[in-house]
């Protein structure tokens, strides 16, 4: 590889002992999915193979491995808060799965997928191919706010734009083998752009697109930077922009409303302060208070339907986690700080 060329990890298990090998996958892909193998699977047959190539502000990988469950749950999205789409074409094979609350599908080979990693995934796989590109959220909805609502939606294979979207990722693919880094910067946001636009033509169109985009942004910002704040709800913030609740609510109709981007913001945000052993003399309702809630009986009812999980069982295991990362010399292991540090 020559100092112009574009950074490419090759993670593949075929070199692990057979008995290791699972184990060392779980905790790779941990950093996006976790992962369950289906009861029939012997753990000794397990194999897996994944190539990725950094394209400056994306990623794009090529995966192959056996039938599993791949699986995004509230906790784990609060605890790596990776903030990226994913858009997946199956090679071969195919995934069925539950995105989000109400959307299920099966993906089938030649499908392609789009997924926003802030919003639960569960799904399993057959033996399967897949080309996956990672892309942070800022460079799809700075210019597509409306993409927010194609979590879990799907472009068939039989589509015209299926068939050239799927097309464009493979010559993509190719092309990683030459391509220089200095080009990748202007591939990666041209992959960005067609995405967005074949997966985009079915939703509805805004009059203003890019003044719809800033203006979500802009509010979603001010709702982060002010979320310890009690009396934070959808009239005050409705007020303070001057502007209708009803387009308060519109723009916010992919994360099922303004109010419930609250409380969720608010809850990772806890899930995120008890899961640090460095806060640990903070009482649990002294966190609640922090992240805006009024009542701490509220907080623990709403944490636990969220999370499945109580406050003091995070803040328990976050002390007793030794979190130690296995390493094994002949696993190239990098594609985990790209996806974590991708902006």
């Amino acid at each position: 590889m020559t100092n112009n060329s574009i950074p490419i990890t090759h993670f593949d298990l075929s070199s692990i002992a057979a008995n290791e090998r699972y184990a060392l996958w779980k905790e790779s892909i941990s950093v996006i999915f976790q992962t369950e193998l289906p009861e029939e699977t012997l753990i000794d047959a397990f194999n897996a193979q994944l190539t990725t190539c950094h394209l400056s502000s994306v990623l794009l990988s090529a995966t192959t491995s056996q039938p599993q469950y791949f699986n995004r749950p509230a906790q784990l999205i609060a605890k790596d808060g990776l903030d990226h789409f994913l858009i997946q074409l199956y090679t071969r094979g195919s995934t069925s799965g539950q995105w989000g609350k109400h959307n299920n599908s099966t993906v089938r080979t030649g499908d392609i997928l789009f997924l926003d990693a802030t919003r639960p995934i569960s799904s399993l796989t057959d033996y399967f191919c897949n080309l996956t590109l990672v892309i942070p959220r800022h460079l799809l909805t700075a210019q597509h706010p409306n993409i927010e609502h194609q979590h879990g939606g799907v472009l068939a294979r039989e589509s015209t734009f299926g068939k050239l979207l799927g097309a464009h990722m493979l010559a993509l693919q190719d092309a990683t083998l030459t391509m220089s880094a200095e080009e990748a910067c202007a591939v990666g946001q041209g992959v960005v752009n067609l995405a967005a636009l074949y997966f985009n033509h079915s939703l509805p169109k805004d009059a203003c697109p890019a003044m719809q985009a800033a203006t979500h942004k802009t509010i979603r910002d001010y709702i982060l930077k002010n979320l310890t704040h009690p009396y934070l709800s959808p009239e005050t913030i409705a007020a303070h922009f001057k502007m209708s609740r009803a387009y308060l609510y519109r723009l916010f109709e992919s994360t099922e409303g303004v109010t419930h981007f609250i409380q969720e913001q608010r809850l990772l945000r806890a899930f995120t302060l008890l899961n640090n052993a460095a806060n640990s003399k903070c009482r649990i309702n002294e966190i609640a208070f922090a992240v805006g809630f009024k009542n701490d009986t509220h907080f623990s009812r709403s944490f636990y339907r969220y999370f499945g999980i109580t406050p003091s069982a995070v803040r328990k295991n976050a002390s007793a986690s030794s979190a130690v990362k296995t390493t094994v010399d002949a696993i190239d292991r990098r594609y985990e700080d790209w996806a974590l540090n991708l902006r």
